[in-house]
């Protein structure tokens, strides 16, 4: 620690006093010693201060002590004189080098404690930059581990969902379906309808949420009438006839080329193109469903209309999903992200 000129100058006074009173006392030699008492006692004044302040200490006490004793020794004529030929005698000259030795080493030990406390105070400046950024690290970690946990639970409910679609059971697969529905566009409810016949409405065959079929109504779902008669995606917003009472989105279910059915969304939280290739990639997606379940063992209920026509029509190549691709739903060019992270 750095100290001012100004308290080394009192604490060499008031040493020099101390030393000088005990050696007026003890000794009762006449001039304070000078001349008699070699070395001098006063050197311990010197010495001290070279031990706690280096040179520093070692040239402000110097001056200090025997300029003192020079002026308390005797006459103010012949005191000067006597403590200067002291100061040429071996052991004085002896006594300043170990001064001056004491103070150099102690001025070493200064510099590298202060360089050490540099160091000191670089350290903890780099822990506190270490603890901010373990923190972050910390808070980046828990970050990861939540992503981790949605996405293993992502990763689970897509494996039921892709198992459910892919048994060949057609309501299991349309349950599925909706379930993921309402998951990935945030519906507050969603259908899968069938095609009755030309001139009756549709039939729902699984319904998640909230929903109110219009089943018996004259007004027929207009949204879902569309996609189904034009084999699109549609909104409701891009229908001039759609109503309040409609689906905000509809997509139809297609089995070698015929619309069988339309999967639909009512009180979605996404309602632009995205949501709807989303949509559109599930109702693809239940395609295969209902092809097997037409030609398994429940062909016979599917009804007439547009159903009845799939005996006559010719077999077509359906591109079913492999188990492996439970990831990436849907045919080349129309992927469904289906992890939200």
């Amino acid at each position: 620690m750095q100290i001012s000129n100004k308290r080394l100058w009192i604490e060499a006074a008031a040493g020099t006093a101390i030393v000088l009173a005990g050696t007026a006392v003890a000794s009762g030699e006449p001039h304070l010693g000078i001349g008699t008492l070699c070395p001098h006692p006063v050197w311990l004044v010197v010495l001290a201060l070279s031990a706690r302040y280096g040179v520093r200490g070692m040239v402000t006490s110097v001056p200090v002590a025997w300029v003192s004793l020079a002026l308390l020794g005797g006459s103010w004529r012949t005191a000067p004189a006597m403590a200067l030929k002291a100061l040429a005698t071996p052991s004085e000259l002896g006594a300043l080098a170990g001064a001056l030795i004491v103070g150099w080493i102690a001025s070493v030990h200064e510099r590298h404690a202060r360089g050490l406390e540099e160091k000191l105070e670089g350290v903890a400046a780099k822990a506190t930059r270490d603890a901010a950024a373990l923190g972050e690290l910390r808070q980046a970690a828990l970050a990861l581990r939540a992503r981790n946990d949605r996405l293993d639970l992502s990763l689970t409910f897509l494996r039921d969902v892709a198992r459910k679609i892919e048994t060949g059971d057609r309501l299991a697969a349309a349950e599925a379906a909706l379930s993921l529905v309402v998951a990935r566009l945030g519906a507050r409810a969603a259908a899968v309808e069938l095609a009755s016949s030309d001139s009756l409405p549709l039939s729902t065959l699984a319904s998640a949420g909230a929903w109110h079929a219009a089943g018996g109504s004259d007004v027929p779902d207009a949204t879902a009438a569309e996609a189904l008669r034009s084999g699109r995606a549609v909104r409701a917003v891009e229908l001039t006839g759609a109503g309040p009472t409609d689906s905000d989105l509809a997509a139809p279910i297609i089995v070698d080329g015929i619309s069988v059915g339309v999967l639909v969304a009512r009180g979605a939280s996404r309602m632009g193109a995205a949501a709807l290739r989303d949509l559109a990639v599930v109702a693809e997606w239940l395609g295969p469903a209902f092809e097997k379940a037409h030609s398994g063992a429940d062909g016979g209920a599917l009804g007439g209309g547009r159903l009845g026509q799939l005996a006559a029509a010719p077999a077509a190549d359906s591109t079913a999903i492999e188990p492996g691709e439970t990831e990436a739903i849907g045919t080349e060019g129309r992927g469904l992200s289906l992890v939200t992270i």
